[in-house]
């Protein structure tokens, strides 16, 4: 492939010169003015041209040193800019390190803390449910015991009520 390639830039190169020779002679012999005033106005415009190329290269290096001059002094600029932010940046990184530490540290005490109160909480709350449920023990037994003793009572009352109303029915009856 690159015999290839080099076979065509080289045709490429050999069409180009044979060209710019035939073209160069059929301007020659078609061009309206001799060759001696052709050649001389080519050597005018070529003299133009070669002025005004000077003048664009001097223009373009004295543009060239003052884009240089400006971008050496914002690069300054923005050295000391960036030299100063980042020492700021540095000191409040610094500064929340420090405070998020504390901070840290103290939310750590403060969950140790409430853990413990928790569980003190916890116990104290055990303790008292404990001795809560012990008196209502006590006070559901005393009130069973009161419930039997007035179901008992309630029971004799109206058996006795209910032998009293058989015997007068009887009597009733009887009659």
């Amino acid at each position: 492939m690159s015999e290839r390639d080099g076979i065509n830039v080289k045709d490429f190169l050999i069409g180009g010169l044979i060209g710019g020779i035939v073209g160069s002679v059929t301007a020659l012999l078609l061009a309206p003015k001799s060759g001696k005033e052709l050649r001389g106005d080519l050597n005018e415009h070529v003299d133009v041209l070669k002025e005004k190329g000077t003048q664009w290269k001097d223009v373009a290096y004295e543009k060239g040193i003052e884009i240089g001059n400006v971008a050496k002094e914002k690069r300054d600029s923005i050295m000391d800019s960036t030299a100063g932010f980042v020492d700021v940046v540095k000191d409040k990184s610094g500064q929340l390190y420090e405070t998020v530490s504390k901070q840290t540290k103290s939310v750590k005490e403060t969950a140790v803390a409430g853990v413990e109160a928790t569980k003190q909480a916890a116990q104290k709350a055990s303790e008292t449910f404990k001795s809560e449920a012990k008196d209502a023990e006590s006070e559901i037994k005393q009130a069973a015991d009161k419930s039997k003793e007035e179901v008992k009572d309630a029971s004799k009352t109206a058996k006795d009520k209910t032998e009293k109303i058989v015997d007068d029915a009887k009597k009733e009856l009887k009659k």
